[in-house]
């Protein structure tokens, strides 16, 4: 299933120069990296132009699966142990 990134990202990006900012505003969302890079291309697309796969890559790089974060909710006693050091 496609993201829409009209869904997701604000209007006001909608725009094809405003690419440093997609990608700043992509990078900052809590989403798996394959789904922020559907997302940047699904907005280049929208929009009409190309992002390139050093874009792509520095997206899927950013995504919550990368950066050791869980993509399943944790419970309150996993969190406690991860605060409390216990791994």
């Amino acid at each position: 299933m496609a993201i829409s990134p009209t869904g997701i990202l604000p209007e006001p990006l909608m725009r094809p120069g405003k690419l440093g900012e997609v990608l700043a505003a992509i990078v900052a969302l809590p989403m798996t990296g394959d789904d922020k890079v559907e997302l940047l291309v699904g907005w280049a697309r929208a929009v009409g132009v190309q992002v390139s796969a050093s874009q792509r890559d520095r997206v899927r790089a950013s995504g919550i699966d990368h950066l050791g974060i869980p993509s399943t909710p944790r419970t309150p006693a996993e969190l406690e142990r991860e605060l409390s050091g216990g791994g």
